[in-house]
């Protein structure tokens, strides 16, 4: 199952990722890191549109949804599927609930997703421009070519990388436009927001057509 398919059933994991501790020394980003994170900061609150594409191997092609994102703090996030069914998803005070139009609601502890709470970590300190505390649990490393960017972060701790092997945030002068999140098991998401939310999109793109999108947006 997908990382933000997480998002959709209670999960089954009961542990959560520890916190790491602070940096240190090599442990801690670079400057050119430091540089391109802080340049990425959204002021609260911070709403974009998205298309998620995952990839799981059980599934025979792509899924595809379509809705909107709403960035409400340090460790609170709002997600809405609007196609091809509607959906909220909110995220707060280490909490998960879910709620589907005339069905109760599911509610959850975040320490039972910790692939789930790993996501958040990465998407939620990169819209607040802070490299450090993303080196609390990433290995950081980035790439530029003119006004494109990538941001790669490895998991440090051991129990989150037993569910992620990796984030790779794509993105274009001071905007991320794509979150890429690959799965030790196999399964992927690639989250495309602000200016190619609204790409289009072949009927099951392939992943390779994606990552060349987020590389090279125009």
């Amino acid at each position: 199952m997908s990382l933000l398919s997480s998002i959709l059933l209670l999960p089954t994991a009961s542990h959560a990722a520890p916190e790491a501790s602070a940096c240190s020394g090599k442990d801690c980003p670079t400057a050119d890191v430091v540089q391109l994170v802080e340049k990425l900061k959204r002021p609260l609150p911070a709403t974009t549109e998205y298309t998620e594409v995952r990839y799981v191997q059980m599934l025979g092609e792509p899924l595809k949804l379509r809705g909107d994102l709403e960035y409400k703090g340090a460790s609170e996030l709002g997600k809405r599927v609007v196609w091809p069914y509607e959906e909220t998803t909110t995220i707060a005070n280490g909490q998960v609930q879910i709620q589907r139009p005339g069905k109760p609601a599911k509610k959850f502890s975040l320490k039972r997703a910790p692939a789930l709470a790993g996501f958040l970590e990465s998407f939620t300190a990169t819209l607040s421009g802070d490299a450090q505390r993303l080196a609390k649990s990433y290995t950081l490393h980035s790439e530029t070519s003119g006004r494109h960017w990538q941001l790669q972060l490895v998991p440090r701790d051991p129990a989150l990388a037993r569910h992620i092997a990796r984030v790779l945030i794509s993105g274009r002068d001071t905007t991320p436009l794509c979150f890429e999140v690959e799965e030790t098991g196999g399964d992927a998401s690639v989250l495309l927001v602000a200016d190619l939310a609204g790409a289009p999109l072949g009927g099951a793109p392939q992943r390779e057509e994606l990552q060349q999108l987020c590389a090279h947006a125009p």
